[in-house]
């Protein structure tokens, strides 16, 4: 994905949705749905017109619909998409492109509610990376390789406001909060088999290795770790194989 338009395009709908202007927000005037400020720059990010929006397609509702083209924004798990992008795929000619936003740099940032005082800035240690899209991608493993399927993967820059922890949740420290976009850092596009390439380790293509081996190069852990390589290889870039309760991949 090189359009520089949709970059210019995130840049300034972001600005407009920033902390100072605070002109829209999820709760007023946009008149579709209750949406969170990321989920709806990015669906105004890869189309600006309004009547393409929550568009009914069969017993389902798309985000965007346009030329023959759905885009589902999907900020969470990709778990109850399942079954509608099944149903797109199967049931109509529509392309689909599913759209999910990845935090690779969050600055968080202390103030005060009710005057917009600022008393802190930090940048947060937690950074997103391209593979952990992968064990996401799980849920929707049958439709990789599917000629009208796509993935889109935004990585994105973001300011996060705190301005009290919640009385509640003090413990655990949640905190009345709210994230606001501000850069598109990069769009990367996962649309055949092979472009899942370079979530191989070169040091790993044409040997045996376990999950033990495939770690060390990636920043997956536990569960995650496992999901990504059942995921490589449920669409056939590594073979699989057991060896009692121990597991070993082949690319």
């Amino acid at each position: 994905m090189t359009d520089v338009n949709f970059y210019e395009r995130f840049a300034t709908l972001a600005a407009a949705e920033s902390y100072t202007v605070k002109g829209l927000s999820a709760e007023e005037g946009i008149g579709i749905y209750n949406e969170k400020r990321l989920h709806r720059v990015l669906k105004r990010t890869f189309c600006d017109n309004e009547n393409f929006f929550e568009i009914k397609v069969g017993r389902y509702t798309a985000d965007v619909l346009c030329d023959g083209h759905i885009y589902e924004i999907q900020c969470a798990s990709f778990a109850p998409l399942t079954d509608k992008i099944g149903y797109y795929l199967n049931e109509t000619d529509n392309f689909v492109t599913v759209v999910h936003p990845l935090v690779v740099k969050r600055k968080i940032i202390r103030a005060d509610r009710e005057s917009g005082e600022i008393s802190y800035v930090r940048s947060s240690p937690k950074r997103a990376h391209l593979e952990d899209i992968l064990p996401k991608l799980y849920y929707l493993r049958d439709f990789i390789g599917h000629s009208r399927f796509s993935i889109i993967v935004a990585l994105v820059e973001v300011e996060e406001y705190r301005y009290s922890e919640a009385v509640r949740y003090r413990k655990s420290g949640k905190y009345d909060n709210e994230v606001f976009p501000t850069k598109l850092v990069e769009l990367v596009e996962l649309r055949e088999v092979a472009d899942y390439v370079e979530f191989l380790p070169a040091e790993l293509i044409g040997k045996e290795f376990s999950a033990a081996d495939y770690q060390p190069h990636t920043r997956l852990r536990g569960r995650d770790l496992y999901s990504a390589l059942n995921l490589l290889s449920h669409i056939g870039l590594i073979d699989k194989r057991t060896e009692g309760r121990r597991a070993w991949y082949r690319s």
